[in-house]
C-alpha cells in the first residue's frame, strides 16, 4: 500500500508526523512525501514539486495536511484546487457526529459537497467599476454528486437525503441543482426532502440530530462544514475525504494553525479521523487489510477520557493525545 503524504503548512507537518507514526504501528504503509505548499514555495518559488501529479498518480491514495494560499504579497494558484481539478475529486465528504461533554447538540451528520463546480470553479471578470463571479452549475455535475450521496446514505445505512439550496432566490442555478436531485432520488428507496441554507444553518445550531446526510453545491458546503463543527465543539475533531473516479485525497477539515505551529499542541484528531477514512476507502477497494472503524472507537474513547489538547480546555500535547490512541488501538 503506497500513501503518498503533503505534510502542510503550520501544524501540519506535527499532526501528519504524528498520525503517520500511528498508521506505521497500526497497519504499515510506504509513504510517499510529496512537496507543497507555502512553505516549499518561500524555500522554491512554486507551489508544488515538479512531477507531483505523476507521483500522486502512482499512489493508492493521497494524505494532506492543510495547505496554506497566501492572500497578501507573492501568492500563488491553490494547490488543493490543482488536486481535486487534476484527480476529478468531485465529492467532498464530511462526516459530523457529537462527542459527550464537548458537542453543544447531538449530530451525526454527514456532509456531501459537490466540489468542482459553484463560485469554486474560479471564473471571474472585472473591469473599472465592478467584479463578477460566475456560478456554474451543470447537471451532470449535480446528478453525479446526487448519485454519489444516496449511494453513500444506501450504504451506510442513513434514511434520509436533504439536497441544500437557495432556490426562492438563485432559480435557475439552485433550481438545476435541485430538479437534479429529485430526478435521482426517485431511483431510490430513501427519504429526499430539501432546505434552504440558511435556515439549514439555523437547524444544525438550534435541533438535535437535525440532518442525516446533507447534499450541498460547494460554496454552501463549504459555509455550512464550519457550522457543523462549530456544533460538533472543534474544528479539530473533524476529517473529510475527497472522492473521484478512481482516486482519493483525504485531509482534516481545518486551516494551518500558524499561530500554534510548533509549539506541539495542535490537535491531531482531525487529521487522524481524515486517516480512518482513507482505510475504510482503500479496504472497499481491496487496497488495505484493516478498516478505519478501529482508530475511530479509540479515539472516541480517548476523548471520553478527557485526553484533550488546549484547543478543547485539555492540557495533552499533540503526541500524547496519539499515544493514548495507539494505547487503545493495541488493547
Amino acid at each position: 500500500m503506497r500513501i503518498a503524504v503533503i505534510k502542510g503548512d503550520g501544524v501540519g507537518p506535527e499532526i501528519m508526523g504524528a498520525t503517520l507514526s500511528l498508521l506505521e504501528r497500526y497497519i504499515g504503509a510506504d509513504f510517499i512525501e510529496i512537496k507543497a505548499g507555502k512553505s516549499y514555495f518561500i524555500e522554491e518559488g512554486k507551489p508544488i514539486e515538479d512531477n507531483a501529479i505523476e507521483k500522486i498518480r502512482e499512489c493508492d491514495s493521497l494524505l494532506k495536511g492543510p495547505v496554506a494560499t497566501p492572500t497578501k504579497g507573492p501568492s500563488y494558484p491553490s494547490v488543493n484546487t490543482l488536486l481535486r481539478r487534476e484527480f476529478k475529486l468531485y465529492a467532498n465528504v464530511r462526516p459530523f457526529r457529537s462527542y459527550e461533554g464537548i458537542s453543544i447538540r447531538r449530530i451525526d451528520t454527514i456532509l456531501v459537497r459537490e466540489n468542482l463546480e459553484c463560485l469554486y470553479y474560479g471564473w471571474e471578470v472585472e473591469d473599472e467599476d465592478r467584479a463578477i463571479a460566475m456560478r456554474v452549475i451543470t447537471k451532470r455535475g449535480a446528478e453525479r454528486i446526487s448519485e454519489f450521496a444516496f449511494n453513500l446514505a444506501k450504504r451506510e445505512g442513513r434514511g434520509r437525503v436533504t439536497a441544500i439550496h437557495k432556490r426562492n432566490i438563485l432559480k435557475r442555478t439552485d433550481g438545476l441543482f435541485l430538479d437534479a436531485f429529485y430526478r435521482v432520488a426517485s431511483k431510490f428507496d430513501l427519504r429526499a426532502d430539501d432546505e434552504i441554507v440558511d435556515a439549514a444553518g439555523y437547524k444544525l445550531v438550534k435541533l438535535d440530530n437535525a440532518f442525516d446526510v446533507m447534499l450541498t453545491p460547494n460554496l454552501y458546503g463549504d459555509i455550512l462544514s464550519d457550522v457543523a463543527a462549530g456544533v460538533v465543539g472543534s474544528i479539530g475533531l473533524c476529517g473529510s475525504a475527497q472522492i473521484g473516479e478512481d482516486f482519493a485525497a483525504f485531509e482534516p477539515i481545518h486551516g494551518t494553525g500558524e499561530d500554534i505551529a510548533g509549539k506541539g499542541v495542535a490537535n491531531p484528531i482531525g487529521m487522524i479521523i481524515a486517516a480512518s477514512m482513507m482505510l475504510d476507502w482503500l479496504w472497499e477497494r481491496g487496497r488495505s487489510p484493516k478498516r478505519g472503524e478501529k482508530i475511530r472507537e479509540a479515539v472516541d474513547s480517548v476523548i471520553r477520557d478527557r485526553i484533550l489538547t488546549p484547543d478543547l480546555g485539555g492540557d495533552f500535547r499533540t503526541e500524547q493525545v496519539v499515544e493514548k490512541i495507539v494505547d487503545r488501538l493495541r488493547d
